[in-house]
């Protein structure tokens, strides 16, 4: 499905898509006139993103069939993906590797590289590249190369059975964990991942921010999922809501802006989460059948 099939296939979806917080009351909402981050550990969402991600089903698993998939990422409007934001992109159909980039950019330059290893125990591994050192930087640069100025995450697993990944980074420390039970039905989630920053931070004003804030959630369903997966397909795409106001400051004319970066790193994490879980169900399929 082409770029343009996907946004009009999702405004045919709906001819009056609901607004996010019809869509999914849950207790991780709120709205904008009650009490606001950090003095509430309350969900706000201030931006949202349609990731497309296909995914595997269990033939593509049994047979050994991946595509070539590169994932685009939608800003939102009024509940319906718009416009290309970011394209995940990927050189080679053997490897996971991949790299960030604004799909605005004629020249393709990386924001985020994240690099698969080959073996167990091999973590992937994530570079939030620095283009004041740098300059211009491209895909193949930014999987190759590993000479380039930039900040490198070694993700890790919470445990060695742990489906959950630990991002410790210069913006904090962070989790991507599944969404138990009670959290699915708040967001009326088939599937839910959670974003949360585990560590503490002194903010602007001296106070502190409660271990475990939630700063995304990935939310699969049938309203969200992504069009052609079905609910049982291995890293498939669906809805990235975000509370990015830790990181939002006033510019020169007194509007909010959010760090540059931060949104990139939430994205780049999420999908390496898709890409974890497809290798996930890929395994798990070929075990069954052994």
């Amino acid at each position: 499905m082409s770029h343009s099939q996907s946004i009009e296939h999702w405004k045919s979806r709906s001819q009056s898509p609901p607004d996010y917080k019809e869509a999914i009351a849950s207790d991780y909402t709120i709205s904008s006139n009650q009490s606001s981050f950090p003095d509430s550990d309350r969900f706000l969402s201030t931006s949202e993103l349609q990731i497309e991600a296909i995914g595997y089903d269990t033939n593509q698993a049994l047979t050994g069939h991946r595509t070539l998939e590169n994932i685009s990422v939608y800003s939102v409007q009024s509940g319906t993906p718009v416009q290309e934001k970011y394209t995940s992109i990927r050189l080679k159909s053997s490897s996971n590797s991949c790299a960030l980039v604004q799909s605005s950019d004629p020249y393709q330059n990386a924001l985020i590289s994240t690099i698969y290893r080959w073996g167990p125990g091999r973590h992937p591994r994530m570079r939030i590249l620095s283009h004041d050192a740098t300059g211009s930087v491209s895909v193949k640069q930014a999987i190759d190369d590993d000479n380039l100025c930039g900040e490198l995450i070694e993700v890790k697993s919470r445990s060695i059975i742990s489906r959950d990944q630990v991002f410790d980074t210069s913006l904090g420390k962070f989790e991507w964990r599944y969404g138990s039970r009670e959290e699915r039905k708040a967001c009326n989630a088939d599937s839910l991942l959670i974003l949360e920053r585990v560590d503490r931070v002194v903010l602007s004003d001296g106070s502190k921010s409660k271990s475990g804030t939630r700063i995304a959630q990935f939310i699969r369903n049938d309203q969200f999922r992504t069009p052609g997966s079905v609910r049982y397909s291995g890293g498939n795409g669906g809805r990235l809501v975000m509370d990015l106001r830790m990181w939002t400051r006033k510019n020169e004319k007194g509007a909010d802006v959010e760090v540059d970066g931060v949104e990139a790193f939430v994205v780049a994490s999420c999908i390496l989460m898709l890409k974890r879980e497809a290798d996930r169900f890929i395994d798990n399929n070929l075990a069954a059948v052994s």
